[in-house]
């Protein structure tokens, strides 16, 4: 099943749903499911893939407005439903209502501040079994994402790194760097602490995952709250922490050329 199919079952005509799928571009759901690893770092922009303010006064009209209000339902549903399964625990409802309000104040701040009317508004969801599936779905993603090789995703992340940009505009040799070689090609160039400091934030989604750390920050403290608490290293858990010195460890014996 896709958001579009989900969207037609509750009564939203399909044209409608189509449309605040593209303006929205699929819903973090969407985003997540396509992405590189680690497919959660998409989060940490939450809630602004929803700020479409161009198309604000369409996505109020009738029809299109519930579509909007499904399809942010079913982004946090299925993120924080996704978490909950994987830790065995019962989805915590309050807290995905909580992030679903926080979405739609975001949209009406943003239009608010931009002298925008009408905007989307937040309405009633009814959570079926229809959303089962895209969380089972996220689950499946989340378990590829963290069997692969670590080693093979730290170079994949630094050879699509601005930092490994820089090397490339600078050095010649730079060019031709294979992506099994990109964290070397760092090394050698010096450019290692720079990428670690300007790739730190996807590095500690990269050990939450696979730690289970954002899990049990996204059934205790909701979407909203854990892409809060990621942006203060300080004020995780030290033992997560450490997870996230060792990986940088990591980075530098990978990195060495010698």
């Amino acid at each position: 099943m896709d958001f579009i199919e989900l969207a037609v079952r509750a009564g939203i005509e399909k044209d409608k749903a189509v449309y605040v799928y593209r303006r929205l571009n699929g819903g973090y759901y969407m985003k997540i499911y396509y992405s590189k690893s680690p497919i959660l770092y998409n989060l940490m922009n939450w809630p602004n893939l929803y700020l479409r303010r161009k198309f604000y006064p369409k996505l109020a009209e009738p029809g299109y407005r519930e579509a909007v209000q499904l399809l942010i339902g079913l982004d946090v549903i299925s993120i924080i439903g996704m978490s909950s399964m994987i830790l065995n625990r019962p989805l915590p409802l309050e807290l995905t209502r909580g992030d679903i309000e926080e979405a739609f104040s975001a949209i009406k701040d943003d239009a608010m501040e931009n002298s925008i009317y009408p905007f989307p508004e937040e309405g009633e969801v009814k959570i079926t079994q229809d959303f089962f599936p895209f969380i089972t779905d996220l689950v499946r993603k989340r378990k590829e994402d963290d069997s692969k090789n670590i080693v093979e995703v730290l170079n994949d992340i630094a050879y699509e790194s601005e930092a490994l940009e820089e090397v490339r505009r600078k050095y010649p040799w730079a060019k031709t760097v294979n992506r099994e070689d990109s964290l070397k090609a760092l090394g050698l160039a010096g450019k290692l602490e720079e990428f670690l400091k300007a790739e730190e934030s996807r590095l500690v989604i990269l050990m939450g995952q696979r730690n289970l750390h954002i899990d049990r920050l996204l059934v205790e403290k909701g979407i909203s709250g854990t892409v809060k608490l990621l942006g203060h290293l300080e004020e995780l858990d030290p033992d997560f922490v450490e997870s996230v010195e060792k990986v940088k460890k990591m980075v530098l014996e990978v990195s060495n050329y010698v």
